[in-house]
């Protein structure tokens, strides 16, 4: 997209956004007219800001998970595995008579868009090396409700990135199943699949994905053989029979590689193909055979669970939460966040009000707009590796989406890459080419100084989706400021470094820019 369309657009969403701040948070009418004045942007230098770590996430309930390796150049390593529930793709199958596996696949399929004939463009890889994978099964019953202190199961059971060591224990101790070494090539290229069900062999081409054959014997006890028994009448019965499979990817060479997996598809999926014998099953040619070829699937949709391993880089133990820090330190996962104090300067008549907010309080001020300007810090997140398009800010308080993000009317279900640029436009460049984001909290903080919403401290996050909202409980060794999480932050490896609000670099330092219109009062 040229420049020249990329401004034009800019303009647009903004007139939009001012349209609908307007509609949402102002009154406008006859009081106003010839009784405004637009004023130059006013700067909020009372700005607090420093990172906080992120202990241990909730990673059951997410929308999708990761599994693989992955090595930031500022934050080090991290390992990711998955423990997952299966159910039946139907209950209580027939699965004829002397059914006998032939070939049982696993697929987990990437997220990604088809741009020509066999070529797609992937967003859902992280590296480029080559691994193998081990499945073990898991006799660990993933239970859906927490029993609580008081035993009444009446809350939804949280499980946490951090729960390997009590998940373990109950691996079967041998894999069922240990690949070869898997290449990236191999990964990313169209797979053909042959059709064997039909009598003319017919060729299906498929998007790239993890598909590996699984070990028929194991499928064939755990499953096929279990027919007509209780085990597979209903998935309640069937999750205490076979309570899960853990994934584990094992790195092969220097380079690591972290898959994002797309579990929001019916193609994710173990399908178990079987031969079996069937009455009056008649060839195209009219001759009787009981033979049929058929297939039963096993899908993921139950509990999951992400499990990480970390070596997190970055000592964030002594933070100046009073004066700021230089540099905000964001990492997605078992990471780490930014906390952001608006409004931090003195409060004279120790109201809990700062004196500046006080001030503007009592101006009666339109807020046209309020952005808060975030440069990356390119001397220490110096590859493309940490460069990040997206970020997220929320009420950390109060663990809610900010009503900007509610008012964005292009926040778009369908088309995450393109969704919510009003409020939460992706990452830009000044003239002089210093990366930096603008996140538009104009709603926000017409609330605080004009409605007397409480000045609530702000969350920083990277976000690999901003679609996805909801938040995910964080799990602390020591008291923290951060209890909870958006869901996108759970979800990527990456991180990033922006300079804070106590930067040396004056032009770089976190600021908060007003827009207003002057009224009579």
């Amino acid at each position: 997209m040229n420049r020249l369309l990329k401004n034009t657009l800019g303009l647009f969403g903004f007139i939009i956004a001012m349209t609908a701040c307007q509609d949402n948070t102002f009154e406008t009418g006859s009081d106003y007219i010839d009784s405004i004045d637009l004023q130059p942007a006013y700067e909020i230098d009372e700005v607090t800001s420093y990172s906080e770590k992120i202990g241990a996430v909730q990673t059951n309930g997410l929308s999708n998970y990761l599994l693989g390796n992955y090595d930031d150049p500022i934050y080090g390593k991290s390992t990711t595995s998955l423990l997952t529930q299966l159910s039946l793709g139907s209950t209580n199958p027939d699965f004829g008579t002397n059914p006998e596996v032939d070939s049982v696949v696993l697929s987990f399929p990437l997220f990604g868009r088809k741009i020509e004939e066999d070529t797609y463009e992937l967003d859902s890889i992280y590296g480029e090396g080559d691994f193998k994978m081990k499945i073990y099964e898991s006799n660990y019953y993933l239970r859906n409700l927490d029993p609580g202190d008081d035993g009444e199961f009446d809350q939804n059971q949280a499980y946490y990135s951090d729960q390997i060591g009590e998940f373990e224990n109950f691996f079967e101790s041998t894999p069922l199943f240990e690949s070869d070494v898997i290449t990236y090539d191999e990964v990313i290229s169209p797979i053909t699949l042959i059709d064997s069900s039909k009598s003319e062999v017919d060729t299906i081409r498929m998007s790239p994905r993890i598909r590996i054959k699984l070990p028929k014997a194991y499928f064939q006890d755990k499953i096929i053989d279990q027919a007509g028994n209780n085990v597979l009448v209903n998935n309640n019965n069937f999750i205490n029979h076979l309570r899960g499979l853990y994934f584990q990817m094992e790195q092969v060479g220097p380079d690591p590689i972290m898959f994002y997996l797309n579990f929001a598809t019916d193609a994710t999926e173990i399908k178990i193909h079987y031969t079996t014998e069937r009455e009056n099953n008649s060839t195209d040619d009219g001759d009787e055979s009981n033979e049929k070829h058929e297939s039963f699937k096993l899908n993921f949709q139950g509990i999951k669970v992400n499990l990480y391993d970390n070596d997190f880089g970055v000592d964030l133990s002594n933070q100046d939460k009073t004066n700021g820090e230089e540099n905000l330190y964001l990492k997605g996962g078992e990471g780490s966040a930014g906390i952001i104090n608006l409004f931090s300067g003195p409060d004279s008549n120790n109201d809990g009000v700062s004196d500046q907010l006080e001030e503007l309080r009592e101006k009666n001020w339109i807020i046209n707009e309020a952005n808060l300007i975030l440069y990356v810090n390119d001397d220490i997140a110096s590859t493309d590796q940490n460069i990040v398009k997206r970020l997220f800010i929320y009420n950390a308080d109060d663990n809610r989406i900010l009503p900007d993000y509610l008012n964005d009317p292009s926040v778009n279900e369908n088309n995450p890459t393109n969704s919510a640029f009003i409020h939460l436009p992706p990452l830009d460049e000044d003239d002089n080419g210093n990366k930096f984001y603008r996140l538009r909290i104009t709603n926000h903080i017409h609330n605080v100084i004009n409605n007397d919403s409480t000045n609530v401290k702000l969350g920083l996050l990277l976000s690999e989706n901003v679609n996805l909202t909801k938040t995910k409980k964080v799990k602390n060794d020591d008291p923290s400021e951060i209890s909870k999480v958006i869901e996108s932050s759970v979800i990527t490896p990456r991180g990033t470094v922006l300079h804070g609000s106590n930067s040396p670099d004056e032009q770089k330092r976190m600021k908060l820019r007003i827009i207003y219109t002057e009224t009579e009062n």
